[in-house]
């Protein structure tokens, strides 16, 4: 929650949101897979954390903008527009399909 606090300040975002605003679920509702705290484990990235994500990222961490997702959904969606992510789709069907 700190770390949210910090980016919204830093990116000059509202940020209204209280520890009972974030709701952790137990499956990423993007990408379906099962979220884990990684408490105590070594530093750095793992896919299956927990990460705040705000849906509609000009808004802020505000209230009912706010969902838990996991870190690699998170990523994924991080900057890209909804045509790259499409283009991006459209590619791995046709190669891989």
């Amino acid at each position: 929650m700190n770390g949210a606090k910090q980016r919204a300040r830093k990116k000059e975002l509202s940020f209204n949101i209280d520890l009972d605003d974030i709701i952790i679920p137990e499956y990423c509702p993007v990408l379906d897979i099962k979220l884990i705290r990684h408490v105590g484990e070594r530093s750095g990235f793992f896919d299956d954390s927990p990460s705040l994500d705000r849906i509609n990222p000009s808004l802020g961490y505000v209230k009912g903008n706010v969902r838990v997702i996991s870190a690699r959904a998170n990523l994924l969606k991080n900057n890209a527009t909804i045509d790259e992510l499409q283009k991006v789709l459209d590619d791995l069907i046709k190669c891989c399909g």
